[in-house]
C-alpha cells in the first residue's frame, strides 16, 4: 500500500530529525546526550493542544486511559516512537510477492 509506505518514510524523517536535534548539543560538547520525549517536544511546540488533547481524552474515556495508556506511549523518546511507527508502517505497507499458481 503506497499510503503506508509514505507514512513510513514520513515517520522515519521525523525520527531522524528528532535524533539529530537531540544529539546536536552532545556533539557540540555543550551538554550530555539526552533524548526528549514526545510529551516534552509537544510541550515545547504547542502546549495548548496537549491540554486540549488531555481534556478531550479524559472527557471521552475513563481517566485511567490518559494516565496509563496514552502517557505510556507519549512518554517514549521521540526518535524511538517515530522509528517504531516507521517500522510498523513499512512492514505493513511492503509490496507483496505475487503468487503464481498454475492450475492444470
Amino acid at each position: 500500500m503506497p499510503a503506508l509506505r509514505f507514512l513510513a518514510s514520513l515517520f522515519a524523517l521525523v525520527a531522524v530529525v528528532a535524533l539529530v536535534a537531540d544529539a546536536t548539543p552532545a556533539l557540540n560538547g555543550a551538554a550530555p546526550f539526552k533524548m526528549t520525549t514526545v510529551v516534552g517536544d509537544w510541550l515545547q511546540l504547542a502546549p495548548a493542544t496537549l491540554v486540549a488533547a488531555r481534556t478531550a481524552v479524559i472527557n471521552a474515556t475513563p481517566p485511567w486511559v490518559w494516565n496509563s495508556v496514552v502517557m505510556s506511549v507519549i512518554g517514549l523518546p521521540t526518535p524511538v516512537l517515530f522509528g517504531l511507527l516507521a517500522l510498523v508502517c513499512g512492514i505493513l505497507g511492503r509490496r507483496r510477492e505475487e503468487m503464481k499458481l498454475h492450475i492444470n
